[in-house]
């Protein structure tokens, strides 16, 4: 009987995260929302910033790199700037997309959240509630396509 060799098999893992998993998962928003860019950027800088970089952090570097890559320098600039506009706007997507998921999970819009939602002015509470509906009819209709897929798949 063959026996696994598994220091060998361990050794060829790749360590540190996926270059999905950093681009869809840990900064997919980074073009988008200013936190999750400054926090990308900030990463970069610290990992640059070691005198020794460990096998895992040499790669995470590469693939930051090369998703850095795709970003335009001015862009990120005034996603940076704090422009009132660009500041709202985020604030309203992250306030609706919480408010969205608290609906699909719980039926309801948490009381915090919805603490934050009525501080806002009038126009700013409908832009909110509309994205909120839009994004709980898109996720739905997604499931619903999901489902009908599924049917059509052998063993789903």
């Amino acid at each position: 009987m063959k026996t696994l060799d598994i220091d060998y098999i361990l050794s060829q893992v790749p360590v540190g995260p996926s270059r999905w998993e950093l681009d869809n998962i840990v900064y997919n928003d980074r073009t988008t929302n200013p936190e999750t860019l400054l926090t990308f950027l900030k990463r970069i800088q610290f990992i640059r910033s070691h005198a020794e970089l460990t096998a895992e952090m040499s790669a995470e570097l590469g693939i930051l790199e090369e998703l850095a890559e795709e970003l335009d320098q001015d862009e990120c600039i005034e996603l940076l700037s704090k422009d009132d506009d660009i500041t709202q706007q985020n604030f309203i997507e992250n306030l609706a997309r919480r408010g969205a998921i608290e609906v699909l999970c719980k039926d309801k819009v948490s009381t915090e959240t919805m603490h934050l939602t009525c501080k806002l002015s009038p126009s700013d509470f409908i832009l909110t509630a509309k994205r909120t509906q839009d994004l709980i009819n898109a996720i739905r209709e997604l499931v619903i396509q999901g489902e009908t897929l599924s049917k059509d798949v052998a063993g789903a």
